[in-house]
């Protein structure tokens, strides 16, 4: 009996710390089209690509986090700055939200840090809505047309469900 629970248990701790420590890193390396716009106006849209290049880890037992970067053609912000760490705030039917944060390198701190909004998006990043905040409010939102982005929009503010900011 002694012997048991001696191998039994054993494997069972390693096995718990496994899954404590194990971050479940899913690598990402992706170019989504996407179009820029201000909210219920078509006028405005414009088409861009987000390029996104790092590691997703998910580990069990704590917070999300992306490493890496995720560079939105046209924004001055995300073409010269560094992506810090994207913390995994809140996920709620598959879609996780966060702050993007960039690192302008050129300058020296505290102005080398620019927050240019919030960040949802799924695990496979084929969905992806930016509120940024950086100049103007407006969305960057993955489809190539205004009518796929509106949609993409709208799709991740149901699955998502009131935290989802719509101005």
């Amino acid at each position: 009996m002694r012997n048991f629970l001696k191998y039994s248990l054993i494997p069972i701790l390693l096995l718990v710390i496994f899954l404590f420590f194990y971050k479940f890193p899913n690598k990402v390396e992706v170019v989504r089209s996407a179009g820029t716009f201000s909210y219920i106006n078509s006028s405005t849209f414009q088409e861009t690509h987000i390029q996104i290049n790092g590691i997703l880890y998910r580990p069990l037992f704590r917070d999300h986090v992306f490493k890496g970067s995720i560079i939105i053609n046209g924004n001055e912000v995300s073409e010269n700055g560094e992506t810090l760490d994207t913390y995994i705030l809140e996920k709620k039917n598959g879609i996780n939200m966060g702050n993007l944060v960039y690192n302008d390198l050129s300058k020296n701190p505290p102005d080398n840090v620019s927050m240019l909004g919030i960040i949802w998006f799924d695990d496979d990043f084929n969905n992806i809505t930016i509120l940024d905040v950086q100049t103007k409010v407006r969305y960057i939102v993955t489809g190539s047309t205004y009518k796929d982005a509106l949609s993409t929009l709208e799709k991740m503010k149901k699955d998502f469900g009131s935290s989802f900011v719509v101005f």
